[in-house]
């Protein structure tokens, strides 16, 4: 019986090394295996709300496979707002190492782009336009989220199809256009008509000469052929 007691205990204390042999052993990482970590931890850093885009460069398989003892340390070169940017992977051993992933972060945003192309002075109607997933980083000015905002708007030159809209690109009051003219006063609102002196966009301040009166007066561009004036 005591025989088979020391056989049991030899294989038990056996076991025990082996598995403290494995546990301290080096883990090895392929290349394609250290790129997908090093996307898997980029991903985790990021917005997890479909806004941003990433496109990483795979690690050249000829570096061959890498050894580390620990648990592998990631951090990106610049801060997460740039571009073109990188993946440092760190094996913090004492027999350390560091590899360099390449990676493109773009951000998505939806916005409103064009389904033909338009010529400059046309005016937009809704069949011309749809809304679309874009890098932000193709956008020139303030991109226009509700195609309805700009239903009518006049084209301040040409545009082409598939390209984002901007409120740049449009006048939503163009010179000489008749306006409406709302007039907020102490709560009271009157509403009157008028011409435009010049082109406005979304927010512009601009010149109306008053039809009834004949006077200028300053107001600011609400909408497609609306204007507002605060006293």
């Amino acid at each position: 019986m005591k025989k088979y007691e020391n056989l049991v205990k030899q294989t038990l204390t056996a076991l025990s090394l082996f598995c403290a042999a494995v546990a301290g052993a080096p883990q090895s990482y392929s290349p394609a295996e250290l790129t997908v970590a090093a996307e898997h931890w980029l991903t985790g850093q990021l917005s997890q709300d479909g806004t941003i885009q990433t496109d990483i460069t795979p690690l050249d398989e000829r570096i061959g496979d890498k050894y580390c003892p620990q648990d592998l340390a990631f951090s990106l070169s610049q801060p997460a707002t740039q571009r073109q940017n990188t993946i440092r992977i760190r094996c913090n051993a004492e027999q350390s190492w560091q590899l360099y992933v390449p990676v493109r972060i773009d951000e998505i945003i939806h916005a409103v782009v064009l389904t033909q192309n338009i010529a400059n002075g046309s005016r937009l109607s809704a069949d011309m336009l749809e809304t679309a997933a874009r890098p932000r980083r193709f956008v020139r000015g303030s991109p226009v989220a509700d195609h309805a905002l700009v239903v009518g708007a006049r084209a301040k030159k040409a545009l082409a199809m598939g390209q984002i809209l901007t409120l740049q690109d449009l006048c939503l009051v163009c010179k000489g256009d008749v306006v409406t003219i709302s007039v907020s006063d102490s709560g009271l609102s009157v509403v009157t008509s008028g011409v435009a002196q010049s082109d406005g966009s979304l927010g512009d301040t601009i010149s109306i000469l008053n039809q009834q009166s004949r006077r200028t007066v300053s107001a600011q561009v609400v909408g497609v052929d609306l204007v507002s004036v605060k006293f």
